[in-house]
């Protein structure tokens, strides 16, 4: 999303956070969510199938494997936090400045990087994908666009190619 600056009274710190802002996000998500599903399946499953009904021994081995895979299922699917949601962009062209915005645990905006727009070494967009590097090579961002104003405003402020 790229959004426009409202809040004046930001942390600044001039470096890329810690976590970093990996694009395989929605790849880890993707994985996460089919892992959960799958274990969770799998532990209804070993109930579906028949099996020997007098033999308490392998219930009991039946009741541990559907309980292991409960649990982590639930982990897989506990573990994708809809809180964390890739980072706000805001474009700055009267102070010539891309800002990251990250929010902290109460939800606030605070900005976690910012970069001179002069200091870039590349902006490129192509196949709907906008991604920008710093001097030293390092994707900042790698986003989808899918809003035709967006991607406008993106070509006029980096002069890229439509």
């Amino acid at each position: 999303m790229v959004a426009f600056p409202d809040d004046p009274f930001s942390r600044i710190n001039d470096h890329v956070p810690a976590l970093g802002y990996k694009p395989g996000a929605a790849l880890r998500h993707a994985v996460l969510m089919c892992l959960g599903a799958a274990f969770l399946m799998a532990a209804m499953g070993l109930w579906m199938m028949p099996g020997a009904a007098g033999d308490p021994a392998m219930q009991l081995i039946r009741l541990m494997i559907s309980g292991v895979a409960v649990v982590a299922g639930l982990v897989c699917l506990a573990s994708m936090d809809p809180a964390r949601n890739d980072p706000e962009i805001q474009i700055d062209p009267a102070r010539g400045q891309l800002r990251l915005i990250d929010r902290d645990a109460k939800g606030a905006p605070r900005v976690a990087a910012f970069h001179e727009l002069d200091t870039l070494q590349d902006a490129v967009l192509e196949n709907g994908f906008f991604s920008v590097r710093d001097a030293r090579g390092r994707e900042l961002v790698s986003m989808r666009v899918t809003d035709r104003r967006v991607h406008d405003t993106l070509c006029r402020i980096f002069d890229l190619k439509a």
